[in-house]
């Protein structure tokens, strides 16, 4: 599934005096099986424009195509099916007594039949690495595995894109960790999905592509390396590390990850008399 955005824009409360531009022609694609990454500050546009994705937000001007089809032609249920959206902090929705039947509960408005039901529930814990949580009730869960129990219950519907809108917001360090380490499974997975998020050393960790936005404009977009390298104000901290031990530019399109910095700090350490 291939998703377009030709020259959004959108405007909050338009015509009125509290109009707010918050999308201004931004174009970009979200290619199947790829991990996009959209980074930006606080008010640039990021929630905006992912919300775009399923047509939850309707462009004011501009086309959003789904596999070459206008998304406004589609059935709007279907639409959101096929692209999951978690929002940030999503497990403030959680509800059900297990998590079994919080992650069944979607599906289940599917009209699916029960034992896909719970075919659909097992796989998709499993995938997360949460199916020991089954049977636990989700509000008594840390914060990260409430996170993984929310995320599951949209991947149970069976989207082909999943979009995660700062899925490590509010969590410990060992979360982070463990969410963007899913985030690698469900890539290998074939999922296609776009992560949001303003730390720069997440999005390197795991996108094929990223989009910077500023002030709901594209500032930058493309493959990590040509967006982190190329902009020395954007590397992420692991990049400006990996720079000030020594360690020589990768070839385009390999950024410096997390371990890779971990490992020049090692032989630094390793070296030092």
């Amino acid at each position: 599934m291939r998703i377009e955005l030709q020259g959004v824009r959108h405007v909050y409360a338009p015509g009125t005096s509290f109009a707010v531009e918050a999308l201004k022609g931004v174009s970009l694609s979200v290619e199947p099986g790829e991990v996009l990454g959209v980074i930006g500050g606080t008010g640039s546009g990021k929630s905006t424009l992912v919300q775009h994705l399923n047509l939850l937000l309707v462009p004011t001007a501009g086309r959003v195509l789904v596999d070459g089809k206008d998304a406004l032609s589609l059935d709007r249920s279907e639409l959101r099916r096929r692209v999951g959206l978690v929002f940030q902090s999503p497990e403030q929705a959680l509800f059900a007594p297990t998590v079994e039947e919080d992650v069944a509960f979607a599906p289940q408005r599917l009209g699916l039949g029960e034992e896909e039901v719970r075919e659909r529930v097992g796989e998709t814990l499993e995938l997360l690495g949460a199916g020991h949580l089954a049977a636990r009730s989700p509000f008594a869960l840390s914060g990260g595995e409430k996170r993984r129990v929310a995320i599951a219950g949209v991947l149970a519907m069976g989207p082909e894109v999943l979009v995660l809108d700062e899925p490590t917001a509010g969590l410990d360090p060992h979360a982070r960790s463990d969410l963007i380490y899913l985030v690698g499974r469900l890539k290998a997975s074939g999922m296609t999905v776009v992560f949001v998020s303003h730390d720069l050393d997440e999005v390197a960790e795991v996108a094929d592509g990223v989009c910077v936005l500023e002030g709901g404009e594209v500032r930058s977009i493309g493959h990590p390396a040509e967006v982190f390298y190329g902009d020395p104000s954007m590397a992420p901290a692991t990049v400006r590390v990996a720079a000030a031990l020594g360690v020589s530019r990768p070839s385009l399109g390999t950024p410096v990850r997390y371990g890779e910095t971990l490992a020049a700090l090692r032989r630094v350490l390793g070296a030092a008399p």
